[in-house]
């Protein structure tokens, strides 16, 4: 009977072990679950911990190179170490938005508003307010008439009010210099056949204006002319909110720089020891970098870029349009006139494509690549009588030419001896003769010669201005006839 029932209990028994073997390799499954669980935790807490030690360490290293230095004026400046790339940044209290806009603009005043000279008929307060005689209407001071010429009668009732615009400008506003005007004539009619227009324009106002970095590729130092970077600057100074300048050089250049810019320019500079590590993207991303580390200026997607070359000076007027007027700016491309040697001297094929503009956004969409922008703008800014700028190649002293001509760091140049002879040579005397009698270096492209007197756009505003300043790119010094008329002058 006992051994029945322990016969019996068997099954039972079996049964129960099984469960209580399930149940323990569930539990260690769950266990070790929990263990893996646990120790990718902590291996990503570790690998956190690394990056964050060797972000510091890189920290700590550049550290060691870059010295900052704030001045009493509460100005933060980078001194790059001996022997270390690097740069420096200078972002000194600028002036807002809506003081700039009161600068610019002034309130038109109606001329049924004068009391000197009333108008045939009072105008009702509500049709004042509907029109926008005095609340509404701004006039761009740059570009209109002086602000006390009024016109003394205009029947607001039978025209729109706008304002008196100089020769030049247009626009109710008086806001579109020429070659925007153009340019939006243009555009006007290729979105009419389907086309992209590359400004989406917005009414102009203190709340809204684009800032404008203008980043500046020098390329080898020592193949630039001094003054003729101090006119770039100069010329763009109102404009440019940040100048982002780099350039390749095998010594520290930073002072020379330093004296062009001003106390009271924003900037950055990025110093290179070689062309491979000033592209236009590792410029940008260090750019980008030290304006939100050291002067806590967010680069956003709808600011404006500017890229130029070391030759080229741009016109001011249009990219102050942009600032004010433009919502989304696609790629634009500038023609600009095409001088050699000095502004006095015209290439004969006029006019160049040069730098770029566009809003940011649009630059991050190429990862940054400058070429790649240039080759999206379907646009320019100027024409063939009306220009963006003005680009001055070969504008250095002889010597300075040779170098270039030596170098190989730039591309050759077309160059002609100036003989077939064996011992045959450029030197000083030779390029002062090119200069002197208006020849491209090819010795057979003759240059048009350039007067002041009668030619529109001879140079920069800024260049005429302060003639004494950038004499060397405004008169020939080796043209014959040129010195005897300046010595006939004294």
């Amino acid at each position: 009977m006992k051994t029945g029932n322990f016969r019996v209990a068997l099954p039972s028994i079996h049964m129960c072990i099984t469960g209580m073997a399930r149940r323990s390799v569930t539990k260690k499954l769950v266990l070790w679950s929990v263990l893996v669980l646990q120790l990718c935790l902590i291996g990503c807490i570790w690998l956190l911990q690394i990056d964050y030690s060797q972000e510091q360490n890189t920290l700590g290293k550049i550290s060691s190179r870059v010295h900052f230095v704030t001045s009493k004026d509460g100005d933060v400046n980078i001194t790059p170490g001996k022997g270390s790339p690097g740069g420096g940044i200078h972002c000194p209290r600028r002036q807002d938005n809506v003081n700039r806009y009161v600068a610019d603009f002034y309130r038109m005043k109606s001329a049924v508003l004068n009391e000197t000279n009333p108008p045939d008929y009072n105008v009702p307060a509500y049709v004042d307010a509907e029109m926008g005689l005095t609340e509404n209407l701004w006039c761009y001071r740059e570009g209109t008439l002086n602000e006390s010429h009024q016109r003394n009668y205009v029947d607001y009732l039978m025209v729109s009010p706008h304002c008196d615009c100089a020769s030049g400008w247009h626009g109710r506003d008086c806001g579109q210099p020429e070659i925007i005007w153009r340019a939006l004539m243009t555009n006007s009619g290729a979105s009419k056949r389907g086309g992209t227009t590359p400004i989406q324009l917005v009414e102009a106002s203190s709340n809204y204006l684009h800032r404008l970095f203008y980043m500046l590729d020098l390329g080898v130092w020592e193949h630039i002319s001094l003054e003729l970077l101090e006119l770039q600057i100069q010329s763009l100074l109102e404009v440019v909110d940040y100048f982002l300048i780099y350039y390749v050089s095998n010594t520290t250049k930073q002072r020379n720089i330093k004296n062009v810019m001003g106390s009271q320019t924003n900037y950055a500079l990025l110093h290179c020891s070689s062309a491979a590590k000033c592209t236009s993207s590792s410029a940008y991303s260090y750019f980008r970098r030290q304006l939100w580390l050291q002067c806590s200026v967010q680069m956003q997607p709808h600011d404006l870029l500017l890229h130029g070359d070391s030759q080229t000076v741009y016109a001011p007027a249009a990219l102050k349009f942009l600032k004010y007027y433009a919502g989304d700016v696609l790629p634009l491309r500038f023609r600009v006139k095409y001088n050699v040697y000095g502004l006095y001297w015209q290439h004969p094929n006029k006019t160049l494509l040069s730098g770029v503009i566009s809003s940011l956004g649009h630059l991050h969409s190429v990862h940054a690549d400058i070429n790649r922008l240039q080759r999206q703008a379907g646009s320019t800014l100027g024409d063939l009588n009306h220009y963006g700028g003005w680009s001055c190649e070969l504008c250095l002293s002889p010597d300075q030419i040779i170098l270039r001509l030596q170098s190989s760091h730039q591309p050759q140049l077309s160059v002609r001896l100036p003989n077939d002879t064996r011992n045959a040579h450029i030197d000083a005397t030779y390029i002062q003769k090119l200069i002197g009698n208006g020849v491209h270096l090819d010795s057979f492209t003759q240059l048009l010669r350039l007067r002041e007197q009668s030619e529109k756009y001879f140079a920069p505003k800024e260049a005429l201005q302060h003639s004494s300043r950038y004499g060397q790119l405004l008169v020939n010094l080796y043209d014959v006839d040129v010195l005897e008329d300046l010595q006939d002058e004294d």
